[in-house]
């Protein structure tokens, strides 16, 4: 069993940063499949690619909140954990100093 507790917190914030991303591509999507109103074919795919979309908004908002919530969860721990290292070494050079 480790003994230490070691998190890559460069890469949280560049997975937070990534799902900001994520965030974004997902809310120009309706935006993007509506450029294409009536330029796939007939009737029935036009209407096929509106009901997939409208239904796909649905999803795309529930994923969004979630990339939100989660977004908002890894930057606290991030900030978290860097403050408590903070404090840990003040603690230590704290320490040094009256040893």
């Amino acid at each position: 069993m480790a003994d230490r507790l070691s998190v890559d917190l460069d890469g949280l914030e560049s997975f937070s940063s990534d799902l900001g991303i994520i965030r974004a591509t997902m809310a120009d999507a309706g935006s993007w499949m509506r450029q294409f109103d009536g330029e796939l074919g007939g009737d029935d795919v036009d209407g096929a690619v509106n009901h997939f979309e409208s239904h796909w908004s649905d999803g795309r908002g529930r994923v969004d909140k979630n990339c939100e919530n989660f977004v908002k969860l890894v930057n606290q721990a991030v900030e978290n954990i860097r403050k408590a290292d903070e404090d840990l070494e003040k603690q230590l050079v704290q320490s040094g100093e009256t040893a």
